[in-house]
């Protein structure tokens, strides 16, 4: 097998449908196939081969699909970065994927210097702009491509290694997820159908071709239905709903923080978002509030799943098959997949009670690479995969989700989890969002915190927010410090970055300040 069969296959019988468009540029199926192809054989004469290692250091763009596509033919294994990754992140990177290749823009190279001269390691640079002559060491992009011969997919083991994807870490280095052909490729085909992608489709994908979401869960699955990827440099609230008004998107699946940004703009103008027929939710707990206002304001219910890049697809909703499902659920099971919820002690509770889930399928991680430590830790000797998050199975087969294990704020020895505090937050009509964690306290432990920013540059009333949520939550979950912020601190997979979030409620607790604006 091999993953690059995946677009082969479908530009064998479509091969005029476009693939992918960006801007002005578009690949049909036939055209992303034959590039792939022509890089495939040029990265063969350049040296590549079996097993060797391609590095990615550059904003979305088609070049980076194409480039996945040609490294899978020749068994290679594609390695990208994100490009907010600085020196220390950069090099370990470097260190642990040591690539042959590093394809960049000019605008990376200072940062990709510094990460080479710390690790020592030398690889060929690939530039896929500027316009004056490579230096010493470097090739450009469009050099690569060979214009004549062919290269048939190497036929590898389904655990051949084909992506090694690096997590963006909070409180440690990103850990280095090794996939390979054979999960990859069931992971598309499996998210075609779990949520429904299909040959019309034309799916806005704004997140990274750095992180699985965008580049597997999104990329790869639409290539698996024969839909078209609309593809974004970066994520803009303003041009998504653009391009929706358009015309030009029929699908769209987002983060939580991506819909607040989006409902936020609506509330201050119209779209017209009727074109949309498909809208997915994952990557970040929902915000319920948020949830029902861009759902009334879109037409449709967000479809949510579950995952992790250890691991996926998990949890699914789709859009038809699962109308009736529990509001705020994660979906069931996806087919091929083993689920258990457990407490501490590793034994399976019961429905209704929270667990950590524990997965096993065709879709897990073959290890963290040259990481066995990590990797230990994180799968079980019998081969489940540990998520480190609390989920709820109901008695329907559906499933919630309860809180991440790391980010549960325990005051006076009573669990609380911060996304039930948001949602409580963000109910009230003057705040736009909300992200709360637990500060230490020398009695309690910790007690909660919540950094929020106000709609319409609305004065921060923290004894009206502190009487609103003491009427929807317990009044030991509610808030002890709330802070008035211009931002929500978000990470490079734009999620809520609560060790940041952490780090600026410290602080602002040390200044004794809770009312105003405060910038970071």
């Amino acid at each position: 097998m091999n993953h690059a069969e995946l677009v082969i296959s479908y530009a064998r019988t479509h091969c005029d449908r476009v693939a992918v468009q960006m801007d002005g540029s578009a690949l049909t199926y036939g055209e992303l196939a034959a590039s792939s192809e022509a890089l495939a054989i040029g990265l063969q004469q350049a040296g590549i081969g079996l097993g060797d290692r391609i590095m990615m250091f550059a904003e979305n763009s088609i070049e980076c699909l194409v480039l996945y596509h040609a490294v899978a033919r020749i068994g290679a294994v594609f390695t990208p970065v994100h490009v907010s990754f600085r020196v220390q992140e950069l090099a370990y990177a470097i260190s642990n994927a040591r690539p042959k290749l590093i394809v960049t823009t000019t605008d990376q190279l200072d940062v990709l210097d510094m990460g080479l001269n710390e690790t020592g390691h030398d690889a060929r640079i690939v530039l896929l702009n500027g316009t004056g002559a490579p230096g010493a060491g470097q090739t450009r992009y469009s050099d690569l491509f060979s214009r004549s011969g062919s290269c048939v997919p190497v036929d590898v083991s389904p655990k051949h290694p084909l992506l090694i994807s690096y997590t963006s870490g909070t409180t440690s280095l990103p850990k280095p997820v090794l996939r390979s052909h054979g999960a990859e490729t069931w992971s598309a085909q499996s998210y075609q159908k779990a949520w429904g992608f299909e040959s019309g489709d034309r799916l806005l994908v704004a997140m990274s071709l750095s992180w699985v979401y965008g580049l597997c869960s999104l990329c790869q699955s639409a290539f698996a239905a024969g839909a078209t990827v609309v593809l974004e440099p970066k994520f803009s609230p303003t041009r998504t709903l653009a391009l929706i008004e358009a015309g030009q998107v029929t699908a769209f699946a987002g983060t939580m923080s991506m819909y607040a940004m989006m409902l936020n703009i609506l509330e201050e103008r119209p779209f017209d978002t009727s074109s949309l027929r498909k809208a997915f939710l994952g990557g970040e707990p929902r915000n319920e509030v948020a949830v029902e206002k861009i759902e009334a304001r879109l037409g449709l219910r967000l479809c949510e799943g579950w995952a992790m890049t250890e691991s996926f697809p998990v949890l699914a909703v789709h859009p038809t098959r699962d109308r009736q499902a529990p509001v705020a659920c994660l979906g069931r099971v996806v087919p091929g997949v083993e689920l258990r919820l457990v407490d501490g002690n590793g034994q399976d509770v019961a429905d209704g009670e929270p667990g950590e889930a524990w997965v096993k399928g065709p879709g897990d991680f073959l290890e963290y690479s040259d990481e066995p430590e990590l990797t230990d830790a994180r799968r079980t000797s019998s081969g489940w995969v540990r998520s480190g998050d609390l989920l709820r199975r109901g008695d329907d087969g559906y499933y919630i989700f309860v809180t991440r294990q790391s980010e549960i704020i325990i005051r006076g020895g009573v669990n609380i989890s911060p996304v039930e505090v948001e949602s409580a937050i963000c109910a009230h009509a003057d705040i736009a969002d909300a992200v709360v964690v637990g500060l230490p306290d020398s009695v309690l432990g910790e007690i909660v915190a919540a950094l929020v920013i106000t709609r319409s540059d609305k004065p921060l009333d923290a004894e009206a927010i502190t009487a609103f949520v003491s009427e929807r939550i317990a009044r030991f979950k509610v808030p002890a410090k709330l802070f008035r912020v211009e931002s929500i601190p978000a990470g490079t997979t734009g999620k809520k970055n609560r060790t940041e979030a952490r780090k600026i409620a410290t602080l602002l607790e040390a200044e004794a300040v809770q009312v105003g604006v405060h910038k970071f």
